[in-house]
């Protein structure tokens, strides 16, 4: 006999989500869900710039420390994108970020005031003293406002992943809660434990169709509540998914025992959920790798011209050219292209000798260079065409990729982000031999990377280079060199 709550919830369910195999019925779209998610970004706008309005009716004139700190407060409180995308909106949840944000903000504002002697320092603290109680205030007004417009306008196409307790309970808080702004399209699972009737939503299917329902139903929202395909299948179709344009929120396991709070966990009526972050091309962020990217290559070769124009000479003198080493490399979704390295071995007319020969053909310049790491210099060019990063996983060889896709399932997964002169798996010391084990390493270390990508983080791994970089170690992997 099926629960009265879940006879419920599956009523909610059928009235909203079409069957499997027919094509969903689109929501004709509200002024409400136009506005929902901006509203909360819009309030804080306001309250920032009449906090400044207030402290300039009070001193005649706006002061530059109050103008800094305003700028401050907007970067790192105000969210740069919609808040649709998260769960649960409460201005409580959002107090310790307002605090961090404005006081670091006025710590900010007032060392350059001192600094350069303007502004008024005891105005400054009177705003700041004001900005976190209006902020709260604000949001407490804009997340009302956010949790209504769930309720009256459109909702997020959302598909379950699981069919057994943790799902059951996820879709009947979903049709009892309309203020988290989701709608239940179906659920999927290769062997669900219970029936359409009693989990409360239409089962459309297993695991393997998740891509393909995303699109046909326009899924915005797919929450994983435990299922019972294999983790490593798993995976590829919640990626898979995620480049759909999809928001992945994942139900931990072992959640009763308890789950932190914290940046990309939110709670459904009691349960924790984790937010994965989406692919790293798909973020605003990915423009600054690539404007980085740009701007470091291109300066660091015009500092680096005149060095670069000695090793030129100095490997002409000793051995003739070529001066440049070309190879070809797997680089961004498996496409090859041609990277470039100082030569450092004697010339050969064929590569494919070069390829197996060994140390005692490396030029005097050429053993130089490796220790130092300069013969990597010319792939600041590649970086500036974009076919490599500054940072990224290391790009190898199609022969070596071909064979270690063979042996490693999560290899190719490594080719979801540019090659990088240097990267995570690098910095960690491993490079050299290419044993199994080191391969296998180094793929886990490159996809935790993709995984979990940051600009941050990309500068904290070139300032780690640049610290080794004169060490003096061979550094480089051997199928960077041309033996």
């Amino acid at each position: 006999m099926t629960p009265p709550v879940q006879v419920h919830a599956l009523d909610g369910a059928s009235r909203s989500a079409p069957p499997a195999g027919v094509a969903p019925r689109t929501a004709p779209a509200t002024r409400l869900k136009f506005l929902s998610g901006d509203v909360v970004p819009l309030v804080d706008v306001w309250v920032l710039l009449g906090l400044m309005w207030a402290s300039r009716l009070v001193t005649g004139t706006l002061d530059p420390a109050v103008a800094l700190f305003g700028l401050g407060v907007f970067s790192l409180v105000v969210s740069p994108k919609a808040q649709s995308d998260r769960l649960t909106v409460s201005a409580l949840n959002d107090i310790g970020t307002m605090l961090r944000g404005v006081w670091l903000a006025y710590a900010l504002a007032s060392a350059v005031s001192l600094v350069v002697g303007l502004g008024n320092l005891h105005t400054l603290l009177g705003v700041a003293v004001a900005a976190t109680p209006l902020l709260v205030a604000g949001r407490s007004v804009s997340h009302a406002a956010e949790r209504a417009f769930r309720r009256r306008g459109t909702k997020s196409a959302t598909l379950v992943v699981g069919g057994g307790d943790i799902a059951r309970r996820l879709v009947t808080t979903l049709g009892d809660h309309p203020e988290y702004g989701l709608r239940v399209v179906g659920a999927v699972d290769d062997d669900p434990r219970y029936t359409e009737t009693e989990l409360g939503a239409p089962v459309l299917g297993g695991l393997a169709e998740v891509p393909a329902l995303v699109r046909a139903h326009d899924i915005d929202v797919v929450i994983v509540a435990f299922s019972a395909a294999k983790q490593e299948g798993a995976i590829d179709v919640i990626r898979t998914a995620m480049t759909s344009g999809a928001n992945v929120w994942v139900i931990p396991r072992f959640f009763e025992l308890g789950y932190a709070t914290g940046d990309g966990v939110d709670h459904l009526w009691g349960l924790p959920v984790v937010k994965l972050q989406p692919p790293a091309r798909s973020r605003p962020e990915w423009l600054l790798k690539r404007a980085m990217d740009f701007a470091v290559s291109g300066l660091g070769l015009l500092a680096a011209a005149p060095l670069m124009a000695l090793i030129a000479l100095a490997t002409y003198v000793e051995s003739g050219g070529p001066i440049f080493f070309k190879q070809v490399r797997v680089g961004l979704d498996g496409r090859d292209f041609k990277m470039l390295k100082f030569r450092t071995m004697t010339p050969r007319e064929d590569e494919r000798f070069e390829s197996s020969a060994n140390h005692l053909e490396i030029t005097r310049v050429g053993r130089f260079l490796r220790n130092t790491g300069l013969d990597e210099l010319p792939q600041l060019i590649n970086v500036l065409r974009g076919e490599m990063s500054l940072v990224g996983p290391r790009p190898e060889r199609p022969y070596y990729v071909r064979q270690f896709a063979e042996l490693f399932p999560n290899y190719d997964s490594r080719h979801r982000l540019p090659a990088g002169i240097t990267g995570w798996a690098q910095v960690h010391g491993l490079r050299g031999e290419l044993t199994e084990g080191m391969i296998e390493q180094r793929a886990v270390f490159d996809n935790f990377y993709i995984e979990n990508w940051s600009l941050s983080q990309d500068i904290k791994i070139l300032l780690r280079t640049a610290s080794t970089f004169f060490r003096g170690d061979e550094g480089g992997d051997q199928v960077d060199k041309e033996k």
